[in-house]
């Protein structure tokens, strides 16, 4: 719960955080107040099932050969079963996306490639749990980031922009215990327009908390086409939060391609320290070139990146100064080179903001 007051700039909460959350605050829900008195219903059988069915009769006097009143049908349907409290199976057969929202259009002038977030509900439940290394794949940070994305669903059931069918499969996914645990495995079928063969995708995920805020977690993805064989990742990814503002970060991880054995590996190390007065962040990754992922989403390859930022937000003890909350002063600067050595991108930042209180 917060109250806000905008003539003041002023938020506060009904139980204390730490001043270093500043909006984010809102986020900390394990430092909320506790909320008793619920009534919880029994558990009653978690099952839920959505069928589907198309028709359409299609008239084409201009066609070889011309056609008239031809008819067509098509039918599916998904299934959502709650095998326990945090566990959720989804199956589903010949699925239709047909009422999912359009991507938007974007007009590419960079070499890298552009990213399009994931819309189809079906692979939006559970997502988080497939997320590896801190890679995230909101839009507004898809085209930002480049740090790999081991499982991107959009490469299921689409293929140069075109929709490819998808046969069925199924997805477990949820908590059990200190583990959280996803899987899945989906079969698509042949699109000619699209160039796209029968091909497998299989994941899994698991991940264990560990400690109080940390976890140790480890993925793999497959990719099993007619006739481009097997194509595989291997991922292992930590987190370690000794605090709130002090987290550690880091994953290695290396792909499987037919005729390819060297230069195939990504790894992360970061550093971030993120307290009221103070901030520091320091990372390095590296993507080798032959870094393939079949099953999700890169934007560059043959990489090293070296990053370090440092914060000092000081708060005016002064009378005179009762207008101003703090002071943020920050600089960074980032290096980017290729596998061979030579600098492709180097930019230094630095700057001073000023935070009312009204």
């Amino acid at each position: 719960m917060r109250r806000t007051v905008r003539w003041k700039n002023e938020r506060s909460y009904l139980t204390p955080l730490p001043d270093f959350l500043a909006a984010n605050a809102i986020w900390a829900v394990s430092l909320a107040a506790d909320l008793v008195g619920l009534e919880v219903p029994d558990n009653g059988r978690n099952l839920e099932i959505q069928p589907y069915a198309t028709s359409e009769l299609r008239t084409d006097h201009n066609a070889t050969p011309a056609f008239s009143s031809q008819g067509d049908a098509d039918a599916g349907f998904d299934v959502k079963y709650g095998v326990t409290k945090g566990l959720t199976l989804d199956l589903t057969y010949n699925t239709d996306f047909a009422q999912v929202e359009d991507d938007l259009q974007q007009v590419n002038l960079t070499r890298f490639n552009l990213f399009f977030p994931e819309k189809r509900e079906f692979f939006l439940e559970g997502a988080g749990i497939f997320a590896f290394g801190g890679a995230t794949t909101r839009a507004s940070a898809g085209n930002a980031s480049n740090l790999p994305v081991l499982f991107f669903s959009r490469r299921i059931g689409l293929n140069n922009g075109r929709e490819v069918p998808i046969v069925g499969g199924g997805r477990l996914t949820g908590k059990a215990g200190p583990y959280s645990i996803g899987i899945l495995n989906i079969q698509s079928g042949e699109e000619r327009q699209a160039s796209a063969q029968p091909t497998n995708f299989s994941v899994l995920r698991v991940k264990r908390d560990v400690f109080s805020r940390s976890n140790i977690g480890a993925l793999y993805t497959r990719r099993a086409e007619t006739s481009a064989g097997v194509q595989e990742t291997f991922g292992v990814d930590a987190l370690y939060s000794a605090s709130r503002g002090l987290n550690v970060n880091a994953f290695f991880a290396r792909t499987r391609t037919p005729g390819v054995e060297s230069h195939d590996t990504s790894h992360l190390a970061r550093i971030d320290y993120n307290a009221d007065r103070y901030g520091l962040q320091l990372e390095h990754l590296s993507v080798g070139a032959n870094f393939s992922l079949a099953v999700g989403f890169l934007r560059r390859t043959d990489f090293q990146r070296e990053f370090a930022q440092l914060r000092f937000s000081p708060r005016p003890a002064t009378t005179h100064l009762k207008a101003i909350r703090r002071f943020v002063y920050q600089g960074s600067i980032e290096y980017l080179k290729n596998g061979a050595g030579r600098l492709e991108m180097r930019e230094t930042n630095a700057s001073l903001a000023v935070e009312p209180l009204c």
